[in-house]
């Protein structure tokens, strides 16, 4: 059985497209023993995949906004199924779904499971219609999913409810597992700045000391919180009640107010430290480097070369290019340099000296993309 689902980009430009195929079709992932890799093109040349996109663009004069749209077809772990099958049934989908647009499809078989990547450009060959995806577009594209597995005689899935669930995903149980859950982090600080803060302002002050940015007005239904890698996260997001805006204003009212909110808000344990005398705001001390971003990066570099699904690499790459400052293509080219060195003898000296060297080729800055949008450039490719 096979699920179908869609990978989200904030921000898009010609160098994330070129970053996200480059990604899709590395030979360590679509090599067969025989030779053959699993990279096909569909309405385009695989080998040219990239700039066949651009130039569709530029032909009918949509060069702006969405560059592309990104899904992945995943089967099961442990599912009897070769990889040639899984990328001819990835290609019927392609074809079904998107006669009139260019699509990249490459299957990745390094993985514990096998799945493949579909690249759709965003502008039509055929007419130039830019392509939009509906609310209920993943849901009609998991169903003709389902029907293509079943003639090749694979069950599938139960129907999809695509119901919110208030439990961790599986992207978000896994980064438990390796204890660096950004979600996780985020809610510890809010734990440990409502443990000694009674108003919102000395919360929010405290949370900026801890290097996450709040957004809290009275207009907005949530409140937003940026992490320190930049991750944005609403606090419907977080895994309890106790942390939505409502029962938070609910506390602090109580707390400087001392009247008993008509609800429970989730927070009363911490209510103890603040009936103390209060204790002089503790420093927070940044420790110093050492091995710290060696090691960071290669603990990264060692998960992703286990095999994990294509969300789990797609969060482990972002989270990469956040801490090195790179691009999606930065990022890769840092990734197969590590690959092939003696990691006994890399150290944060010279870690970060190659990445400066990286850096100075423009296009593997983080926001090289966003400066050359600014300016008015035309981004060609290849």
């Amino acid at each position: 059985m096979a699920t179908v689902n869609f990978i989200k980009y904030r921000k898009q430009s010609a160098f994330t497209l070129r970053g996200v195929i480059q990604y899709a079709c590395q030979k360590s992932k679509t090599l067969l023993p025989d030779g053959c890799r699993l990279i096909t093109g569909v309405n385009c040349c695989a080998e040219t995949a990239v700039s066949e996109f651009l130039s569709t663009k530029a032909q009918h004069k949509k060069t702006g906004d969405t560059q592309f749209y990104h899904y992945t077809q995943s089967f099961k772990v442990g599912e009897n199924i070769s990889p040639q099958t899984a990328h001819k049934i990835a290609l019927e989908f392609a074809q079904k779904n998107y006669p009139n647009y260019e699509v990249l499809v490459a299957t990745h078989i390094d993985a514990a499971h096998i799945h493949s990547h579909l690249i759709v450009n965003s502008v039509s060959f055929v007419d130039g219609k830019k392509l939009h995806q509906p609310p209920d577009t993943l849901r009609k594209l998991r169903l003709s999913s389902d029907e293509i597995c079943q003639a090749h005689g694979f069950d599938t899935l139960p129907i999809y409810t695509f119901g919110r669930s208030k439990t961790p995903s599986r992207a978000q149980r896994r980064a438990q597992t390796r204890g660096n859950s950004w979600k996780d982090n985020l809610q510890q600080a809010i734990d440990d700045a409502m443990a000694s803060r009674r108003t919102r302002g000395e919360f929010i002050l405290e949370m900026e000391r801890r290097g996450y940015q709040v957004k809290w007005t009275d207009t907005r239904k949530t409140i937003t919180y940026t992490c320190p890698n930049g991750k944005p996260c609403r606090d419907d997001r977080l895994f309890g009640e106790r942390y939505s805006k409502v029962n938070m204003e609910l506390e602090f009212d109580y707390r400087e107010k001392k009247q008993v909110p008509n609800k429970a808000t989730g927070w009363e344990c911490q209510r103890g430290a603040l009936e103390q005398e209060p204790k002089p705001t503790p420093e927070i001390s940044i420790p110093t480097s050492g091995r710290r971003l060696t090691d960071e990066i290669l603990r990264h570099a060692k998960y992703l070369e286990q095999g994990v699904s294509e969300d789990d690499e797609l969060e482990t790459i972002t989270e990469l290019a956040a801490l090195t400052a790179l691009s999606f293509a930065g990022v890769y080219l840092l990734l197969d340099t590590i690959a092939n060195a003696n990691r006994e003898k890399i150290n944060d000296e010279n870690l970060t000296d190659y990445i400066t060297q990286l850096q100075q080729e423009p296009e593997n800055c983080a926001g090289y993309e966003d400066e050359q949008e600014q300016l008015g450039f035309t981004m060609t490719m290849m």
